[in-house]
């Protein structure tokens, strides 16, 4: 397996939603991706960035949020450039995000490669994840 970035490839973190799935926990102003619900000390979205930046080099992993919690994801990940916030105008679904990430970057860098992996998901085997 290689330690380089995978070349040409951008990874997209869709990161929204209205904390209403894991309430009272995950509220509006903090949903489950920003929450360390595994135990590890390490959010669901700061798993997934760590995951990630391997792959495509932190320079090349949007996430995309809601203006709410622009802040608590910047907070969480101070690499994540300015560039690559996108702020949704209000609440869609998860394609619509990625779908909105996929022309930025296609205008960005056009024949971009992407991959969308969702703020929430835990993986228990991330080198066998990237491999």
């Amino acid at each position: 397996m290689s330690a380089l970035p995978l070349q040409d490839f951008y990874c997209i973190i869709p990161a929204g939603g209205v904390g209403s799935r894991l309430w009272p926990l995950s509220r509006a102003d903090a949903p489950k991706f920003l929450h360390d619900l595994t135990g590890s000390g390490s959010t669901l979205l700061r798993a997934t960035w760590d995951r990630l930046a391997p792959l495509s080099g932190a320079q090349r992993v949007m996430v995309v949020t809601g203006r709410a919690h622009r802040a608590a994801v910047e907070g969480q990940i101070p690499a994540l450039s300015d560039a690559n916030v996108v702020l949704e105008s209000e609440p869609r679904e998860n394609t619509a995000a990625i779908g909105l990430a996929a022309a930025i970057l296609e205008r960005r860098e056009p024949g971009v490669i992407i991959g969308s992996f969702a703020a929430d998901h835990v993986i228990g085997n991330e080198p066998l994840f990237r491999a």
